[in-house]
């Protein structure tokens, strides 16, 4: 009887985890992804789906059943807590007050009596990703472990693309392509000006969101570059439908790590790498 949980997808059985090993855990209400760590190089790699949207109290018994795994010789010595949800805002340094930090998600998030807001300090102390971490989750690991880091995906991911960023382009759109949402990100001479997630259905939902963003900025598809990651190749039919639309596209390079599901691994440009 499955009750809950559809798939545990385990990728390198074998493997010998060490005591120097590093875990990330990337956690959505959807599933939840662990990524080891033996100090840069990603040795595995599993993935639990969900049939729906799950609770953090039943998140953390999938977290609690994977860490069962490690005897204590071989515990990890570095976790890392990566969230995914729309509990989020961006907020100038310069605005930010850390007593407010829950005003500035109500516009965007239903709060709760008991939630405790967090955030990130990121591109280079300019701007506070206001969020809302899951606090039972956070606790049991913090008893697990004593230290941990806990981000906000897009913190992680505003950080990764920006260094993608070069003196040849004065302007760039990045689109991030997940499972069922994707991200959308303009910088202006290496300045973030937009950032936004939207959830999709099909290709052309992506397209209307894409366009739509152009609209309201104002920018040409013509003269604009854009990058792509995620879910998408030069041979995919989303490929095929930009390209009627983006002439300037880029897909980051997708590099595959041998003993890995590439597939899992390509749909995250987050998993492949212990910050």
């Amino acid at each position: 009887m499955v009750i809950g949980q559809k798939t545990i997808q385990k990728i390198n059985n074998s493997v010998n985890y060490n005591n120097s090993s590093s875990l990330v855990i990337h956690i959505n209400d959807n599933w939840v992804i662990f990524c080891l760590f033996s100090k840069t190089k990603l040795i595995d790699l599993n993935k639990v789906n969900f049939l729906h949207e799950k609770k953090s109290a039943f998140i953390l018994k999938t977290i609690k059943k994977y860490l069962k795994s490690f005897s204590k010789k071989y515990t990890p010595i570095k976790v890392k807590l990566i969230y995914y949800n729309k509990s989020s805002a961006l907020v100038p340094h310069y605005l930010f007050d850390d007593k407010n930090s829950l005003n500035y998600l109500k516009y965007n998030t239903r709060i709760q009596i008991n939630d405790l807001a967090a955030n990130d300090l990121i591109l280079e102390d300019q701007i506070n990703n206001v969020y809302i971490p899951y606090t039972d989750i956070n606790n049991y690991i913090f008893e697990k472990f004593k230290a941990f880091d806990f981000y906000h995906y897009s913190s992680v991911l505003l950080e990764k693309l920006s260094n993608e960023l070069t003196d040849n382009f004065s302007q760039k759109v990045f689109l991030n392509i997940n499972n069922s949402f994707i991200d959308i990100l303009y910088f202006k001479n290496k300045q973030l000006i937009f950032f936004n997630s939207f959830d999709y259905k099909s290709n052309e939902d992506i397209l209307y969101y894409l366009l739509f963003t152009f609209s309201e900025l104002s920018l040409n598809p013509d003269n604009i570059h854009l990058v792509c990651c995620g879910l998408i190749d030069l041979d995919s039919e989303l490929y095929a439908l930009l390209y009627n639309y983006f002439r300037n596209i880029e897909l980051l390079e997708f590099h595959e790590i041998e003993g890995i599901e590439s597939n899992i691994l390509k749909s995250n440009i987050l998993l492949s790498s212990f910050q």
